[in-house]
């Protein structure tokens, strides 16, 4: 008996525990679809999901204020809700409805009617040098933004500004004739163009219209969302290694029905033998990570990059990886106990320390040092340059495949020193 057979009698009594072949693949996209909606976006389809629920009180009803709203609606990833009152805003802030209440006071018309230019322009020793509350804007944050919420106060602001700067414009009598200049430069320029017969396009040097449209998404197609190209490549990271379990429990299996102690009698290398017990759970893996990229494609609307053949390297190096450690546990363990105990906690402590609960530039600088002292980190660190980088660094990810073998190697060395050393 060989690796070879050894290899297809595993694989053979994997493929018939279908409920745990389910589970493998099923699992994973399941926490992947929890925390997709819990941030709102389960589909990436639907463009109306909202990061940010921002709800705003007009208590002063002017024609500025209206503008300001407006501009606060027209801002990415925010969804503004107008309130009828204060009380109802402070209520859905604290009960989790909205993360953002922003109050436009009873005296904001008066405050802009108050600016000058000078105010406008000099932020730090004008009128608005107090921020939002200059303007009467009071804002307040809920506790989910935690330190975010300092960026959002900004964005308010930057948009109060933004609206109340072209009224102080018009009131200053050089500004207005300036602007007045420009607006009639610009529609004499605009009358010209259309004049102009269309320009022949010359080959090879395509127009900004040109690049817009290639960038641009087609009609009906789903948009690629953040959150899954950092969700998918994490769980799949993770449940990779949840193999270590059910390699442990098949050895402690065969190790009390005696099926081990008779192949390691048989005429069979040791190394021959755990590479015949290790290659249907790799093969297992893989079929795994394959299946959970091409659901969050299907599901998600994820993108693979601008190079996915990027992908099939990583996806076999941290299989492997995840594997071998797999064989060293299984060579460790005594008992059923002890395989639920150790591989729950070395799976579940692993995924946390590397980055697969948290996204890893969110972890602290120590953290991100540390986790690259286990497998995982590496194959997210491979992941996030194939998925969210426009131009991957091969270099980086070589790196990253060289480390992830490496894991590999040294995992299945000590595995096979642990096995001759089994009773």
């Amino acid at each position: 008996m060989g690796a070879w057979q050894i290899t297809k009698k595993d694989l053979w009594l994997l493929v018939q525990d279908r409920r745990t072949l389910f589970l493998l693949v099923a699992l994973p996209l399941v926490f992947v679809a929890i925390l997709g909606t819990s941030t709102g976006r389960l589909f990436a389809t639907l463009d109306s999901a909202k990061l940010i629920k921002l709800d705003v009180f007009d208590d002063d009803h002017g024609e500025i204020a209206a503008n300001f709203i407006s501009q606060l609606q027209a801002v990415k990833d925010v969804l503004v809700v107008v309130v009828e009152n204060h009380d109802e805003g402070r209520k859905r802030l604290e009960d989790g409805r909205c993360n953002l209440l922003v109050s436009v006071g009873p005296r904001f018309q008066q405050r802009v009617d108050e600016l000058k230019l000078f105010d406008v322009f000099d932020l730090q020793n004008g009128k608005l040098a107090a921020g939002p509350e200059s303007l009467d804007i009071s804002i307040e944050s809920g506790a989910s933004l935690g330190t975010m919420a300092g960026v959002f106060r900004q964005l308010v602001f930057d948009s109060a500004l933004s609206t109340v700067a072209r009224p102080v414009l018009r009131r200053d009598k050089l500004a207005a004739r300036h602007m007045e200049t420009q607006k009639a430069r610009r529609m004499e320029q605009e009358a010209e163009r259309q004049a102009q017969p269309p320009a022949e396009k010359s080959p090879g040097l395509p127009t900004s219209q040109d690049l817009a449209s290639a960038v641009a998404p087609a009609a009906g197609s789903p948009r690629p969302s953040y959150v899954y190209q950092q969700l998918v490549p994490s769980y799949t990271v993770m449940f990779a290694f949840f193999l270590v379990n059910i390699m442990a429990h098949s050895f402690i299996s065969e190790r009390n029905l005696g099926t081990l102690r008779r192949l390691r009698m048989a005429p069979i290398l040791p190394v021959e033998l755990l590479a015949g017990k290790t290659i249907p759970f790799l093969v297992i893996s893989l079929v795994q990570s394959g299946l959970l990229f091409l659901f969050g494609r299907l599901l998600f609307g994820m993108s693979w990059g601008d190079q996915p053949w990027l992908l099939l390297p990583v996806m076999f190096c941290n299989s492997l990886a995840a594997t071998a450690l797999g064989l060293l546990l299984s060579t460790l363990v005594r008992t059923e106990s002890q395989v639920s105990a150790y591989a729950n906690f070395l799976v579940i402590s692993t995924a946390g320390i590397s980055g697969c609960f948290l996204p890893r530039d969110m972890l602290p600088e120590l953290m991100q040092k540390i986790s690259l002292a286990t497998p995982h980190a590496w194959a997210l660190i491979a992941y996030q340059q194939i998925l969210t980088r426009a131009h991957p660094d091969l270099a980086t990810i070589g790196q990253c495949c060289i480390w992830l073998a490496g894991y590999a190697a040294a995992y299945f060395a000590l595995g096979c020193w642990r096995f001759q050393k089994l009773d």
